[in-house]
């Protein structure tokens, strides 16, 4: 069992390392409000500030080993993401599908429409719950992810697509009230934080505000302390003081499970569970009604909290340690790699958007930025999922369109107003 005191050694520096990268993100940015802020907006939490607070005062039966592992994996990935954002080439990447700047506010109020609709099956399924929406999320792990899903996704749409309109400013508030209403109807403090997120994204790199590291702390300072009374508000009023710290605490479990996992010396998996995940977590249930309940990381929920699975009530992430039940120690050189991916993918995606001012680009930035877009824990990254959302936009965008516009990387011309039609060389797309 590590000591309290080498354990704050581990996270500390750690914990150094990661914010060191995020200055340097920040700097080149020119704004401390940046592509790294929802990662580590929730990931500090719940990786560094509770396990510190729940290691004093419940204790930690990790061994040294897994503390240190996991612990320089997270600055790892941390920083091969940095690495990859400041430093990749600079060629850009070519989509296929044509686009033009038509259509946004018809298609927010469309997809926010269509995404009250498909999530009104599960309030009349389940009405006595409306008041009490954290019920809502438990009875709706099985059997509802169509609808609960898809809705979510399409209300984040919504908001994105009537923020780059020139509708008047309470319209595009309503819309976004609206959305914020039903994202909290799901019962997952998570899909409402990620609204506010999107927004302060799109305040950044389509607006173009440079935040300062004072503001900057004073709107995660802000955002903290949201997502502080939605835990408040979720919680039982009659709990004790020690009964709601546990609660709290179990939201570091991230780290804790994962570390439970490396010292239990589990089977090596060789990639199952995550091939699993892509595959099962893929398929809709109407289409496999016999798809298992404990695929990818399921499977270890079923084997560490079996009876929580059993009620249906779920478990606690496991974090790295499902890469490390299927990599075993290798597994910090594949977190390393794909956060170097999406670094690279997000210094593209951020450099078209300054160029396109297009929704499209502006949905990759967000989901690159670590914003649960998808709302789907057990199935991975979902980057193809996120491509043909953007596929999606940037085709709708052109229905009815006079000029449409492809993807050329030889001139630069001057992108289109927010909202507005673009003006272009010929048909060339813009790209800064």
């Amino acid at each position: 069992m590590i000591s309290n005191s080498i354990a704050d050694l581990v996270i500390v520096l750690s914990l150094s390392i990661s914010l060191g990268a995020y200055v340097l993100v920040s700097r080149r940015e020119g704004s401390y409000l940046n592509i790294l802020t929802p990662a580590y907006l929730t990931g500090i939490p719940a990786y560094y500030l509770l396990p510190i607070f729940t290691t004093h005062l419940f204790g930690n039966d990790a061994s040294p080993y897994a503390y240190t592992y996991v612990y320089a994996t997270l600055a790892a990935e941390n920083v091969a993401f940095a690495y990859a954002y400041l430093y990749s080439t600079s060629k850009l990447m070519r989509l296929p599908v044509r686009y033009s700047y038509r259509n946004f506010g018809s298609l927010s109020l469309a997809f926010l429409g269509i995404a009250i609709l498909m999530y009104v099956p599960i309030l009349l399924e389940f009405p006595e719950y409306i008041f009490d929406p954290r019920q809502i999320y438990e009875h709706t792990r099985v059997g509802f992810g169509v609808n609960y899903y898809v809705s979510s996704t399409l209300a984040y749409l919504s908001v994105i697509l009537i923020e780059f309109t020139e509708y008047p400013r309470w319209m595009r508030w309503g819309v976004s009230l609206v959305a914020a209403a039903l994202l909290s109807l799901h019962g997952s403090k998570g899909q409402v934080l990620s609204l506010f997120l999107v927004l302060a994204l799109f305040e950044v790199y389509v607006r173009g505000r440079k935040v300062r590291m004072l503001p900057s702390l004073i709107v995660v300072g802000g955002l903290s302390l949201l997502v502080l009374l939605l835990f408040v508000a979720s919680m039982a009023i009659d709990k004790d003081p020690l009964e709601a710290v546990r609660t709290i605490s179990e939201y570091s479990d991230y780290t804790r499970n994962a570390m439970l996992v490396i010292d239990s010396h589990f089977p090596l998996q060789y990639g199952r569970l995550t091939m699993e995940g892509h595959i099962y977590g893929r398929t809709p249930r109407f289409l496999m009604p016999d798809k298992p309940t404990n695929f990818g990381a399921l499977y270890l929920d079923d084997q560490f909290f079996g009876e929580s699975l059993d009620d249906e009530k779920g478990a606690p992430d496991f974090g790295i340690g499902l890469q490390y039940a299927d990599f075993g120690v290798f597994a910090i050189v594949y977190l390393a790699f794909f956060a170097m991916v999406r670094g690279w993918l997000a210094r593209i995606f951020v450099r078209r958007l300054n160029g396109t001012q297009h929704p499209a680009d502006f949905f990759m930035v967000a989901f690159l930025a670590n914003v649960s877009l998808f709302p789907i824990g057990a199935v991975g990254w979902l980057l193809p999922e996120a491509f043909l959302v953007a596929f999606f936009v940037r085709f709708a965008s052109r229905v009815g369109a006079d000029a449409v516009y492809r993807d050329q990387i030889r001139v630069r011309t001057r992108p289109a107003p927010l909202g507005g039609t673009a003006t272009f060389d010929g048909s060339e797309a813009p790209f800064a």
